[in-house]
């Protein structure tokens, strides 16, 4: 009878979560690591009212090296359907209203998050092109909606606004 129950749970959950996507979602905590041609960023813990999380800098070349800690932004997501399709752009806290880039396909399938790649994310791209999208999506990042109207995405947790 459990093992019913958690079956019936699951399909649930499944066919909910593109529909409980829809609306603003603000970052609230943060875990992991970004990395850019000089440094690697490692960062856990809450985001603050503009969307800071403090950071722990690192250079590439010179790991030894600990710099003292900054800040880096995480953004927002907006998830929306437009024409038929489910889309969804990013913004930050402080300028909620104000989207970057043009809105990209998401689905959500077997628990997870797939989200289109813009064409940027490609070598050969036009600059005239750069945030429309390619057509083809990432790996896709673990979901799980954890109530109280928080999900949680990959390593980064929401609050829907």
């Amino acid at each position: 009878m459990l093992l019913f129950a958690g079956l019936i749970l699951l399909v649930g959950c499944e066919k909910a979560s593109p529909d409980s996507l829809q609306g603003r979602w603000e970052p609230i905590y943060a875990s992991g690591v970004h990395e850019d041609a000089v440094y690697s960023y490692s960062f856990d813990g809450p985001v603050d009212e503009h969307g800071q999380i403090l950071a722990t800098m690192v250079g590439k070349i010179n790991p030894d090296i600990e710099y003292e800690p900054s800040t880096m932004l995480i953004t927002g997501i907006r998830f929306f359907r437009n024409h038929g399709e489910d889309v969804f752009t990013t913004f930050f806290k402080d300028s909620p209203h104000n989207e970057i880039g043009k809105p990209l396909k998401y689905r959500v399938k077997s628990g997870k998050l797939y989200r289109e790649l813009p064409m940027g994310a490609f070598i050969n791209c036009s600059p005239d092109v750069l945030e429309e999208g390619s057509g083809k999506f990432d790996e896709g990042t673990p979901i799980s909606f954890l109530g109280n109207g928080q999900v949680k995405i990959g390593d980064f947790t929401y609050s829907k606004k």
